[in-house]
């Protein structure tokens, strides 16, 4: 099958529900949950696409946990096993974070304890290892700023973090978990039905996989990957091509949306100038406005203010629909209402 860019493009909105909202816990599930290194972005993220988001209980059932790449996501706690499955669970503890593995062991111990009998805030936790004598190096390891030892204690699936802005940890039972290819299969279906047409390359870079990994599993597991040409470049996917769809005038993306996260080649929406705006030196991926399906700002919460800055001019009747779409998405938190600060006249 020969396709273009603009059906590339409605595919993946369709499919990542940027054209048709689905209830959050599918959304988190099928896209293969969020990245959340800033804990408000998958609320972001579901607020855009989840058809009964609630401001007040968008976490429910959710945890955030170490998944691709390394990375924290957003996830369904139901499915905490299956990520962590997917990533491999370590068979012993070991030296690591500089401390010896029997020691990391009986202080995860110590942790998980005192989690369970609710002192689940971190500050909380770090008073309680100093009570027991636990102080110096060996504290700032457990509490390490990437991780430390509750990196360890998330990887073995007995706590994970709380979803919200809290830093808080809560501990995990009954944690069911398969086998690791079984697991990357199932991941590997939600990534090529929902983020497909995508290339192998694509896939790659945002599981953590590599090429041949993928297609070992893809072989073994039988998953029927259906392919599409883009000039000479094969695209794969597991949902049906839309025959035809009208991109938005425009829409609101979190920071690391899915849209951008999941692939390596992301020109169907950024060109080089608004990639260097979107994507910061340091990795950081800003929330960002689509117009017309290409990005053309980028956007944040200031108070009860909801900013856009445009990365050219962007005439009147573009800046009212954004402005617009802001106001629907944002105007129960955003009553500062939407403010353009690049100097232009405001719609």
């Amino acid at each position: 099958m020969i396709i273009d860019e603009e059906r590339l493009l409605c595919a993946r909105l369709k499919n990542q529900f940027l054209l048709d909202r689905a209830p959050c816990a599918t959304v988190v599930s099928e896209l293969c949950g969020l990245q959340a290194q800033f804990a408000n972005n998958p609320k972001y993220a579901l607020r855009i696409r989840g058809g009964d988001f609630d401001e007040a209980d968008w976490n429910r059932g959710l945890v955030k946990t170490w998944s691709f790449r390394h990375t924290l996501h957003t996830v369904r706690l139901d499915e905490l096993g299956l990520f962590l499955s997917a990533r491999g669970i370590p068979s012993k503890w070991e030296a690591d974070w500089n401390i010896e593995g029997r020691r990391m062991e009986a202080l995860a111990g110590f942790l998980l304890e005192q989690i369970n009998s609710g002192v689940s805030g971190r500050e909380a936790l770090r008073a309680k290892c100093r009570e027991v004598g636990i102080g110096g190096e060996e504290l700032a390891n457990i509490f390490h700023g990437w991780g430390g030892l509750f990196y360890e204690m998330s990887r073995r699936g007995m706590i994970a973090y709380h979803p919200g802005t809290a830093k808080n940890f809560v501990p995990c039972v009954g944690v069911e978990y398969m086998d690791r290819d079984q697991a990357r299969a199932i991941l590997l279906r939600r990534y090529f039905r929902r983020f497909g047409p995508a290339t192998l390359e694509d896939c790659a870079a945002f599981t953590g996989y590599k090429k041949r990994e993928i297609a070992g599993v893809v072989e073994k597991h039988g998953i029927a990957l259906r392919s599409a040409m883009l000039g000479n470049t094969e695209y794969f996917y597991l949902s049906r091509l839309p025959a035809s769809c009208e991109i938005p005038h425009c829409l609101f993306l979190a920071g690391f949306d899915q849209m951008i996260m999941g692939y390596r080649d992301r020109s169907p929406i950024l060109d080089e100038k608004s990639r260097r705006q979107t994507i910061t030196v340091s990795g950081i991926v800003n929330p960002t406005v689509l117009l017309r399906g290409r990005v053309c700002a980028k956007w944040k919460k200031d108070g009860a203010k909801l900013v856009i800055s445009p990365f050219t001019k962007i005439p009147k009747k573009d800046r009212n629909a954004i402005a617009a779409l802001g106001e629907h998405l944002f105007g129960d938190t955003a009553e500062g209402g939407v403010v353009f600060d690049d100097g232009q006249k405001q719609p």
